[in-house]
């Protein structure tokens, strides 16, 4: 006979005790998920702050931070704007700081290159006086590129030019090269590397190892015109034309290609801007004004995010950059404007207007020319876009906004 136990009965086929007031089953009831639609409400970043008092997860904190610090950005209205004494229209400007110095460089339609050198306690941009206009390349300026200490420029033409100017002894130091058009022309645009100059030509690379040598040119055959470039220590990536991207090694002595796009349905449109992000990402910028990224440690390439709204249909110089923490993505448009992403979420611009405010947000405004320059550099004062167009150069305060910045 089975022993007698509290709140059990012996089921004698089964063998086993059971309970004698058995509980129902427990239904499981999943509810179904509900697509959260990201807020562009420009006004979020208020309810954004009163959710970050009382939010306790790390990444969720870090979202809600760059949801405030986004809506502060785009809704900048703070601007410094300057004219150049340019004889053309600016088609690339540069700046950087070196020893204590802020360093600016533009280059026009007609071939002049201008500096100017101000203190870094006193970056006003309205300050016209302090350029100069310094040297003359016979043919449009076509890209400025900079690193901490050299100043390297490039001219467009059947036989461009190039000058080297080292920030240390910017008289001594300069010295101009002349390109063969047998070797190399139409320079559109060029990538320094620490003393490496990339150049991106018809129908292909060449490479200088040591521009401030430059005794010898390494020619990468493209078969289509270089519209853009990027590099790493080893690696130099090519946009093309006909909208392919070209990998290089450098390390390689043969001048092997590695396409990074193999399936010709992928290159539909010229690729007009290349640039490294997290070591793993390329950004690329397309001449139909399309916006991606693309994950380089994956062989299939489809892009892992897309940044929508550009607009562009033919022009080939519209600047694409982004902020030195890479968080922030800022791309001209055809239309004159400035328009801005978050490199996080992807998607549609980041709204430039918000409700009932009393200034009108700097990215509301159309430029008269095409925006031919811009950089985002971090300064005193707080990070700031510098933006070229036409004679005028405008220095944007991110965040800065009726007196209140970030």
């Amino acid at each position: 006979m089975p022993r007698h136990l509290p709140g059990l009965q012996w089921d004698q086929d089964k063998q086993r005790y059971f309970p004698l007031q058995p509980h129902r089953p427990y239904q499981t009831h999943i509810e179904p998920p509900v697509p959260i639609t990201p807020r562009r409400d420009p006004l979020s970043s208020y309810r954004a702050l009163s959710d970050l008092r009382s939010v306790c997860r790390t990444r969720h904190k870090d979202a809600l931070i760059h949801q405030i610090h986004s809506s502060q950005i785009s809704l900048t209205d703070k601007t410094t704007r300057s004219a150049i004494p340019l004889q053309g229209l600016v088609s690339a400007f540069h700046t950087v700081s070196h020893n204590g110095r802020g360093w600016r460089f533009a280059g026009d339609t007609l071939g002049w290159l201008y500096s100017s050198v101000v203190d870094t306690d006193h970056q006003e941009s309205d300050d016209t006086d302090a350029w100069q206009r310094q040297y003359y390349l016979s043919s449009e300026v076509s890209s400025i590129a900079l690193s901490p200490t050299t100043c390297v420029a490039t001219s467009f033409g059947p036989e461009s030019r190039i000058i080297y100017i080292p920030l240390d002894s910017p008289v001594q130091g300069i010295h101009v090269s002349k390109v063969a058009s047998r070797i190399a022309h139409d320079v559109w645009t060029s990538d320094l590397h620490g003393a490496r100059l990339v150049l991106g030509a018809n129908k292909q690379a060449a490479v200088i190892e040591d521009i401030a040598v430059c005794t010898s040119l390494h020619r990468l055959p493209t078969q289509s015109d270089v519209f853009a470039l990027a590099q790493c220590e080893n690696i130099i990536y090519t946009g093309l034309r006909n909208g392919g991207i070209i990998r290089f090694d450098t390390r390689v002595q043969a001048s092997q290609s590695y396409p990074l796009f193999d399936s010709t349905s992928q290159r539909s449109s010229s690729v007009i801007g290349l640039k490294l992000l997290h070591d793993h990402q390329l950004l690329v910028s397309f001449i139909d004004g399309r916006i991606s990224t693309f994950d380089l440690r994956f062989p299939v390439r489809t892009p892992s995010m897309n940044f929508t709204g550009n607009f562009n249909s033919y022009t080939i110089r519209l600047p694409v950059v982004t902020d030195p923490h890479e968080k922030f993505l800022f791309a001209a448009g055809q239309d004159n404007r400035i328009r801005l992403w978050s490199l996080m979420t992807g998607g549609p611009p980041l709204p430039t207007a918000g409700m009932g405010s009393i200034n009108q947000a700097v990215f509301e405004r159309p430029f008269k020319h095409r925006v031919a320059a811009l950089q985002v550099v971090e300064e005193k004062e707080g990070m700031c876009l510098w933006a070229a167009s036409g004679t005028e150069l405008c220095k944007y305060s991110l965040g800065h906004r009726s007196g209140i910045g970030i």
